[in-house]
């Protein structure tokens, strides 16, 4: 594992875990970020969790992260699906649009510009209703999953910590005690 990734986890684990929050809070924060990471918002997908967070009172850092499921390289595929599932929802012809074809290509250069994202905007609104329907009922679904697995590592993992403090401590209690005793005994 490189540096970077042991940095980030790093951060992870005590900024959110170690976080002064309810396992409940955290969670909800999970799940907000996964759903808003599966609507088709991209570039302002974070700002969205953000706001959706602070009104429902979830953690908004662990719902950051989340929304990071959705970008540039994962975007298509999970679009595409999300498409797949909404046409299916919506009960759209076999001769819609194909959203990715629909898309502008992609050139790294062209990232910073207003008119990339204008033709990126107006290619999302022909296929518009179904990767809303597909997305929300897909983001719907893994927020919700999402938020039971996050809750319960987060009361696992606080448990566990919890105990190991706990040990930890009995432990340098003991030490203490046979110090003192020690340093009671009168030297022979």
């Amino acid at each position: 594992m490189t540096a970077r990734w042991r940095k980030l986890r790093r951060l992870f684990i005590h900024k959110v875990l170690h976080a002064n929050d309810t396992p409940h809070c955290i969670a909800l924060g999970v799940a907000i970020g996964i759903f808003v990471g599966f609507t088709p918002t991209i570039g302002f997908q974070t700002f969205i969790a953000i706001a959706v967070a602070a009104a429902f009172g979830a953690n908004k850092l662990a719902t950051v992260p989340m929304v990071w499921i959705t970008n540039i390289v994962t975007a298509p595929p999970i679009y595409w699906l999300c498409h797949r599932i909404g046409a299916g929802l919506v009960g759209s012809s076999k001769d819609a649009v194909d959203p990715v074809a629909a898309l502008p290509a992609f050139e790294w250069a062209r990232m910073l510009e207003f008119e990339y994202w204008v033709s990126v905007a107006s290619s999302v609104t022909l296929f518009g209703a179904e990767l809303w329907a597909g997305c929300v009922l897909v983001g719907f679904i893994t927020g919700t999953i999402c938020y039971f697995v996050s809750r319960w590592l987060v009361t696992d993992y606080r448990r566990r910590r919890a105990s190991h403090l706990e040990a930890r401590a009995e432990r340098q209690s003991r030490r203490q005690f046979t110090k003192g005793i020690r340093a009671r005994r009168p030297v022979a």
